[in-house]
């Protein structure tokens, strides 16, 4: 059974995600666990649905304080052999939800999960489960062959090719990474150009609208959500081909990796705002694209760089300049660094108090004084 999509599920269960995707942005923790749990005991397959939990779990995780431990999470984890677990999928999903429930960085509990959904035929759910581990261990190679297979059988080579690419640069003559990326080259000239069915690609935009609100929670670190038309995967894929067709089109490339960091593609999206930050144009935008990628993979220092950089070239408190100051204040409580984060919010209500939440921020911050 593939992955399952939020139209997969009855209606009972959408709208239960419905109320939990506001839950989450409300910070009712305690409710999103409980429905998630009692969604994906249903249809463990549902994707959306796990996304939404994982990212519950880690704010969780990081409120009671064991963001000090998950760095060891790692040093402890099981060595890495997919499909080498002989116990039932059902069993194996269990034991891997109930490690990640008390840990969600813990690398044994993420590799149980990608073993169950590769047993269970859920190739995408086996790739979120990697990528998990890949925001904890980057260099894993055994992991990140492992993601890259994991992708193609997702059927994304874009996504397989970055992998690839990764670990390319890190060893050019890693025999596995070429030819990880032969496969992956193959697959994306096979498929570009065609669609799977009608029908098919027409559920998943529907579906689109309905997972909204769960993968904007599950993207928690992601630039503020847009609207998004019906055609917006369609739209992505085009601009995919459009820059591929001319990689010198700056502007298309710049959109490209826009869509592609509110779609969750993140290393894609960094891979092409890192090619546009050299325009003039776009310089101070893709500094703020860039750093936002590296928020979602949680290099919060490496985005600091990027933002403060982006604030001394910045001109006027614009609206731009606003939302470079707001995502530099946002990595610096990433940080856990509140009074540096407060400074650089009191710099945007000095100016405007309207904007965002800095309000409540800056409130918020002087009653605990």
């Amino acid at each position: 059974m593939p992955d399952l999509t939020l139209q997969a599920v009855d209606a009972r269960q959408q709208k239960l995600m419905e109320n939990a995707g506001r839950a989450f942005e409300q910070g009712n923790l305690d409710y999103v666990l409980t429905a998630t749990a009692q969604v994906l005991a249903a249809v463990p397959a549902c994707l959306p649905v796990r996304r939404l939990q994982r990212a519950a779990q880690k704010k969780r995780f990081s409120k009671s304080g064991g963001w000090m431990g998950k760095a060891l999470s790692g040093l402890t984890a099981l060595p890495f052999s997919l499909g080498g677990n002989r116990r039932a999928p059902a069993e194996t999903l269990a034991q891997a939800e109930k490690i990640l429930a008390r840990d969600p960085y813990s690398i044994s509990g993420l590799q149980l999960l990608a073993e169950t959904a590769q047993a269970q035929d859920w190739p995408e759910t086996a790739a979120f489960a990697l990528e998990a581990i890949r925001e904890i261990e980057p260099a894993n190679r055994a992991n990140l062959l492992a993601l890259g297979e994991a992708w193609l059988a997702a059927n994304n080579p874009a996504a397989a090719l970055q992998v690839a690419d990764e670990m390319l640069r890190t060893n050019p003559v890693d025999g596995d990474a070429q030819n990880l990326m032969r496969k992956a080259s193959i697959a994306r000239t096979t498929r570009q150009g065609r669609w799977e069915g009608a029908g098919n690609y027409r559920e998943k935009l529907k579906d689109e609208g309905q997972s909204a609100a769960l993968e904007k929670a599950a993207r928690v670190s992601a630039p503020p959500p847009v609207t998004v038309a019906d055609n917006a995967p369609e739209t992505l894929v085009d601009l995919q081909a459009l820059v591929e067709r001319h990689p010198g089109d700056v502007d298309a490339r710049f959109r490209l990796a826009e869509g592609l960091l509110n779609a969750g593609q993140v290393e894609p999206a960094i891979a092409q705002v890192q090619q546009v930050q050299r325009h003039p144009k776009w310089r101070l935008q893709a500094l703020l694209g860039l750093a936002r990628g590296f928020r979602a993979r949680r290099l919060f220092d490496l985005a600091v760089t990027q933002l403060n950089t982006a604030k001394q070239e910045s001109g006027a408190l614009d609206e731009l300049k606003k939302e470079i100051i707001y995502e530099l204040g946002s990595c610096y409580e990433d940080l856990r660094q509140p009074e540096a984060a407060i400074a650089q919010f009191k710099q945007i209500y000095a100016e405007d108090i309207g904007f965002r939440d800095v309000a409540a921020k800056i409130n918020a911050h002087y009653a605990a004084s």
